[in-house]
């Protein structure tokens, strides 16, 4: 009796260290982002229309960061959580010496993918700017210019994509969690002492470039402190694989959901409502945009590896169980979240824009539209937990399959809704959309035989 009575507490405190540990690292990677968030809400949602207004140069700067953006969340997102079980998995399977030769191709790889993906925007970016906007009463030209100006940033964002994946392989989550920091904060820095500078736009548009470049160097000065060493090796057909089977589909339908979302919906259809339409929308949304990478990527970043391993070792009931855990806490920190935004979108639009020159008309439109991005915040939080949980097991097919239903379901929703509903039905359809994203990856995840409740 004696020994069994000292053998328990052991044992229960023990069972109690992955989780605790899993929330330490959940709760430093959340306070990052926000910081990162913050500033990236400074620039996007208070900077840009303080100073230029709901106007048609506000349009076209915010249009070009939203298609140079697009692109890199597409590379990133669509490697970053595919690539992270193919690192844990490779490290065991590898010896040293092969598998930082693994990790020195892809990152060959992908910067040349991104070097690619510039030469494209550049060469084809008129064509890109007037096919956006040729509706609108935005300066095609202007637009032009300043989506030439942001381009570079896809060759250091291809790039970071490989290492921020190695890294988050290894769990030195904090250094990748400065991504959203290093960009926001070099524009920030150059509104701060600009401001009144002609042409103000196009420095903005190449702060945004310059803060990529010091993430990329920021992610190898990481990498190189883990013990990986660099060397320019060529790309194996491993290596070529490897992206070929974890990469392609989830790329592709992240791809086509981004497109439709971003651009379709969120710059080609809101352009027709209007001068200022874009920005006017982008206010809203960026703020809950920017709470849902707060809470569900954050969340799914961290538990992604320990997903991944349990997957490795065919421990489905582990896998279930960090993926239960990585959703209580979403739900937990999403729902006081959604009620302050339900409850107090008014004064949170006053208090953001109420002491500017912007009319009362539009900081009332915009308090709308934060209370119908926030009636689906709990479920966009969601989404990305438990994405993680199909892309730990690989379950590349149901990921695209998903991804792809729901865009095409929030283009028809906004398309429908627009003519009644104005502006606020992009955001009523981002919100359905997330519900039933939320149900459909539930039955998915069934079918692998987890359950997330």
């Amino acid at each position: 009796m004696a020994s069994g009575n000292t053998q328990l507490p052991q044992e229960s405190t023990e069972s109690r260290k992955p989780k605790a540990e899993s929330q330490y690292k959940t709760f430093w990677v959340m306070a990052i982002t926000f910081a990162g968030m913050g500033l990236s809400l400074l620039v996007r949602v208070l900077l840009i229309p303080k100073r230029f207004g709901f106007s048609d140069t506000a349009d076209a700067l915010t249009a070009a960061l939203t298609v140079v953006l697009l692109v890199d969340t597409i590379v990133r997102e669509g490697a970053k959580f595919s690539l992270v079980p193919v690192f844990v998995t490779r490290e065991k399977e590898m010896t040293r010496t092969e598998y930082q030769r693994f990790t020195n191709g892809l990152l060959i790889l992908l910067i040349s993918v991104g070097f690619g993906l510039f030469i494209l925007i550049e060469f084809f970016a008129p064509w890109i700017a007037s096919g956006l906007l040729w509706k609108s009463s935005v300066d095609v030209q202007r637009a032009t210019t300043l989506l030439r100006f942001c381009a570079p940033l896809l060759i250091f964002g291809c790039g970071s994509t490989v290492l921020g994946a190695f890294l988050n392989s290894q769990q030195r989550f904090k250094t990748v969690a400065l991504r959203n920091a290093l960009p926001a904060g070099t524009a920030a820095f150059v509104f701060l002492f600009l401001w009144n500078t002609q042409s103000l736009e196009s420095w903005v548009a190449m702060a945004y470039a310059a803060g990529f470049v010091a993430y990329f160097g920021w992610l190898c000065i990481g990498a190189y402190r883990t013990g990986h060493r660099y060397e320019f090796t060529g790309i194996s057909v491993d290596t070529l694989r490897s992206l070929k089977n974890t990469v392609t589909l989830p790329t592709l339908g992240f791809g086509i959901r981004q497109i439709v979302n971003r651009l379709l919906v969120e710059v080609y259809l809101v352009s027709q409502l209007g001068s200022g339409a874009i920005t006017l929308y982008k206010s809203a949304f960026q703020i809950c945009s920017a709470l849902q990478t707060l809470i569900g990527i954050s969340i799914a970043t961290t538990g992604l590896p320990d997903m991944a391993t349990h997957n490795a070792a065919n421990d489905k009931m582990g896998l279930g169980r960090t993926l239960n855990r990585n959703a209580r806490t979403a739900i937990i920190i999403g729902f006081p979240v959604t009620m302050v935004l339900l409850i107090f979108h008014g004064r949170i639009s006053w208090v953001l824009y109420g002491r500017g020159t912007i009319d009362q008309a539009s900081i009332e439109l915009i308090g709308q539209l934060l209370f119908w991005l926030s009636t689906g915040m709990i479920f966009s939080c969601l989404i990305p937990v438990l994405n993680a949980g199909l892309y730990a097991q690989k379950a590349y097919r149901a990921i695209f399959a998903n991804m792809v239903t729901m865009a095409v379901l929030n283009f028809l929703l906004a398309y429908g809704l627009i003519e009644t509903w104005w502006l606020l039905s992009v955001a009523l359809s981002v919100s359905i959309t997330a519900l039933l994203a939320v149900g459909n990856l539930t039955y998915l995840l069934r079918r692998t035989r987890v359950s997330w409740f």
